[in-house]
């Protein structure tokens, strides 16, 4: 048995050293490896990286992705291509995500999950809660109260209601042509990580904190504005949409409504209030899914009307649904 830590970095190097210690400090009941990635840093995040590398050449090893100078890249894809190539190299049977300005704080959560593993082969991931982290000091805890133990978790429910980091989950290694289709999609991120296991088996959860979250303003999502946010939500549901089986289909659509509507509702003030380098950026990341809703919605002026009525039809039914959801709430089961 062997789990594999993948790491990502870009210019993080007053975080690199708080990361490693951090997994290095973990015990781990199995055979064990560090694969870390690097966005072409050009600070120096790599020199560090090699001081570990000396230190454990047999268990950490890094992989430098090429950045040309002065080329503006699409964070989010640069990001996911960072983790696919490190998923592809990965020899574990299980991993974990790890983003580098995050850091671990909890020593047993590894073997915890391996025997949740041990114990339910249709198990495939084992998560746990997550902190906010800033200034120093440890913010808001994020946990999954309703659920309690090892028991499995809810997916419906957890799909349209409910949001742990996928940092703070023990993973199962996905197979060869799951790795495949998700290298051809290009996306590979938070939401993205959790919800392409849990379409193959159960999700369990064990109720404490064991990552702390960066709450810098400098990430990919904590960086940007609230449209972007909503932006990136809608782009998210496309993702997932082709990521995951049909039977997901209706729970993505509701998990990330509220933003979708959001992301419509602001369609002719998207590209005022980015301007038109941003607009432009974040046109591209759209054209990945060229009869997606997030790339309709962006293009809404340039589709026929036939198309902007079933958008419309499509956000009212969704509408619909929430507030029937809203409505059975309280009796839903968990």
């Amino acid at each position: 048995m062997k789990i594999s830590f993948l790491v990502t970095y870009y210019n993080q190097e007053k975080y690199v050293k708080s990361s490693i210690d951090s997994i290095l400090a973990i015990n781990k009941p199995c055979e064990w490896e560090i694969l870390i990635g690097d966005d072409g840093s050009d600070d120096r995040t790599v020199d560090i990286v090699k001081e570990y590398i000396s230190k454990y050449p047999d268990n950490i090893k890094l992989f430098i992705m090429p950045r040309e100078k002065d080329k503006k890249y699409l964070p989010i894809k640069r990001a996911s291509a960072n983790r696919i190539n490190l998923l592809e190299q990965a020899t574990g049977d299980y991993f974990c995500t790890l983003d580098g300005d995050d850091f671990y704080f909890d020593e047993n959560f590894v073997a915890d999950a391996l025997q949740v593993f041990g114990k339910h082969k249709n198990a495939s991931a084992v998560c746990y809660g997550y902190a906010d982290y800033s200034d120093g000091t440890y913010k808001q805890e994020h946990t999954l109260t309703e659920t309690l133990g090892f028991s499995p978790v809810n997916k419906d429910v957890y799909l349209s209601r409910y949001y742990i980091h996928a940092g703070a989950c023990v993973h199962k290694v996905p197979d060869s042509d799951t790795i495949k289709r998700i290298k051809e999609l290009g996306y590979f991120d938070d939401n993205d990580i959790l919800i392409n296991s849990i379409q193959f088996g159960e999700m369990f959860y064990i109720d404490r904190c064991i990552y702390a979250y960066r709450q810098e303003g400098d990430g990919i999502f904590t960086g940007v504005s609230k449209l972007e946010r909503s932006l990136l939500n809608t782009l998210t549901y496309d993702v997932e949409n082709a990521l995951t089986n049909d039977s997901f289909n209706n729970l993505i659509f509701q998990r990330y409504f509220g933003d979708i509507l959001k992301t419509f509702l602001l369609r002719k003030k998207i590209k005022s209030t980015l301007g038109n380098e941003k607009f432009a950026m974040y046109l591209a990341l759209g054209e990945d899914f060229p009869n997606s809703l997030y790339f309709s919605i962006m293009n809404y002026n340039n589709i026929n009307k036939s198309a902007q009525t079933e958008m419309f039809r499509l956000l009212i039914k969704g509408a619909a649904s929430k507030s029937i959801q809203y409505i059975k709430s309280p009796f839903l089961k968990h």
